[in-house]
């Protein structure tokens, strides 16, 4: 009877500890010398599965937004596989002390596939690219550009990325007008508000880009009709919970000057290749990719434009697509559930 329940107890015992090694929430600097790239994991490790988070906007902080929790992924995502988010180089620290010729288009690459490489070797898992936005497009020019330094990171995820730049004239001159006469035409067939779709329709026949200020104000009147997404707002409690758990700087989260610093800087270096001739365009990497790729937008993301979207998707060779109904630009907000279905079935693991 005493040895059942000894047994019985070293099992509970056994099964706890598993659970805990299963689960983790580290934080720890890749360059810990200089406390360069700062990076906090957490989730489930059960799956040997690691999302690399890759923030969009230029110069964001991606631990801020995995410590307050904003796009709801600690008991969604995070109950199947653990999610790193890092902070680029040269946030959270004084404007003076950045080191300048490390900020540039081509360090962020390299820094993702560092943090990549960490991660795996830290914790013995496979490694997915997971980026929303902008942070998409360094994922994909990630792995068509390094080819062979990305050959251990197992698939990358991008989610609303716009494919066209600020700089890409196809984004004003094709890709934008077309969305705009295709959601049009849909309405118009639906028979939903008809005559405000077909004058929308007409006056993009007529102006056919919106290059200039105007007529790219006037796209916007538009498209922002064709669906209204309800804003998640930003509390005062997701704010508190950032600042009182950060292991590094609370100063600059509310400066926020390291930001806009490194995101001007990598900004205008952008335009000056494009104004010389000298960037590539993606459009021209995305054969490179082979990489198993997952492409997600919201039918009405005027941003990443699923005409774009499904282009890329004819691009790259092993890729995968996701239109997301009535749906926008944060399609892990406004449609959490479709698009969690849908990582975790590329994924292959279940959403139960």
């Amino acid at each position: 009877m005493y040895s059942k329940i000894i047994l019985l107890i070293l099992i509970l015992f056994t099964n706890s500890i598993t659970t805990a090694q299963e689960k983790v929430k580290d934080f720890f600097y890749v360059e810990p010398e200089t406390k360069n790239l700062p990076v906090f994991v957490r989730g489930n490790l059960e799956s040997s599965k690691i999302l690399l988070y890759v923030q969009g906007g230029g110069a964001e902080n991606g631990i801020d937004f995995g410590r307050s929790d904003y796009p709801k992924w600690k008991n969604t995502l995070e109950t199947k596989v653990a999610i790193a988010y890092f902070d680029q180089r040269g946030l959270n620290r004084n404007i003076k002390k950045i080191d300048t010729s490390k900020i540039n288009a081509r360090q962020v690459l390299k820094d993702i596939i560092t943090i990549a490489e960490s991660l795996k070797q830290k914790y013995e898992s496979e490694i997915h690219l997971f980026g929303h936005s902008m942070g998409g497009i360094d994922i994909l020019k990630c792995l068509a550009i390094f080819p062979e330094e990305t050959a251990f990171i197992k698939s990358g995820i991008v989610f609303n990325t716009p494919i066209t730049s600020d700089f890409s004239p196809e984004r004003y001159n094709h890709y934008r007008p077309l969305y705009l006469k295709n959601i049009a035409k849909e309405f118009i067939e639906h028979g939903k508000d008809s005559v405000y779709w077909q004058k929308a329709y007409n006056w993009m026949l007529e102006t056919d880009s919106i290059s200039t200020i105007e007529a790219s104000r006037q796209w916007n009147t538009y498209v922002d009709n064709a669906f209204k997404a309800i804003k998640k707002k930003i509390g005062l409690g997701m704010v508190l919970k950032t600042v009182f758990a950060r292991p590094y700087n609370p100063i600059s989260y509310l400066n926020n000057k390291d930001n806009k610093f490194v995101a001007d800087k990598l900004w205008y270096a952008e335009k000056e290749l494009w104004d010389t001739g000298k960037q590539t365009a993606i459009w021209e990497l995305l054969p490179n990719i082979k990489h198993s790729i997952l492409l997600i937008t919201g039918r009405y993301d005027a941003i990443a434009v699923p005409e774009e979207q499904r282009e890329a998707h004819n691009l790259i060779e092993n890729s995968r697509i996701k239109i997301l109904p009535d749906c926008t630009h944060e399609s892990y907000i406004v449609q959490p559930i479709l698009f969690n279905q849908a990582i975790l079935s590329f994924l292959g693991l279940s959403d139960k």
